[in-house]
C-alpha cells in the first residue's frame, strides 16, 4: 500500500504524536536508569534509535512499508509494552505503566477510527 497524505489532523492524531515523542524520552531515561553516567545515556540513545527505526520502517504514515491494520496496532502494542518493561527495569515502574496505558489506548482508538 503506497503512503497516503493525511487529509485531516485531529486531536487524537496530535496526542498520538506526543505519545511517540514520550516513547523516545522514556527510553532515553530508561537507558540512563539501567547504567550510570555516559554509558546509561548511550544505552538510552541506542534504545531510542531502535524504536525510531522500527516506527519509521513499519508504522509511520509516510513509510513505503507501513503495516496494514490490524497488524500495525498489534506491533504498536508490543512496542509500547517493551518500552514499559525497559522503563520498569530501570526503576521507572509507574512511568512505564502510565505510558503503556495511555499509548495503547490512543493507538487502539486510532485503529478503530481507521476501520
Amino acid at each position: 500500500m503506497p503512503p497516503q497524505k493525511p487529509d485531516d489532523m485531529g486531536i487524537l492524531e496530535a496526542i498520538a504524536f506526543f505519545v511517540e515523542l514520550a516513547m523516545v524520552v522514556l527510553l532515553l531515561f530508561a537507558g540512563h536508569g539501567l547504567a550510570g553516567g555516559w554509558r546509561g545515556w548511550a544505552i538510552g540513545a541506542f534504545l531510542a534509535f531502535v524504536a525510531i527505526g522500527i516506527w519509521a520502517q513499519w508504522m509511520a504514515p509516510s513509510s513505503m512499508r507501513r503495516l496494514d491494520q490490524p497488524t500495525r496496532v498489534v506491533v504498536q502494542v508490543m512496542l509500547f509494552l517493551t518500552v514499559a518493561l525497559y522503563a520498569a527495569a530501570a526503576g521507572l515502574v509507574w512511568w512505564g505503566i502510565a505510558f503503556a496505558v495511555v499509548a495503547i489506548a490512543v493507538f487502539v482508538a486510532l485503529a478503530r477510527q481507521d476501520a
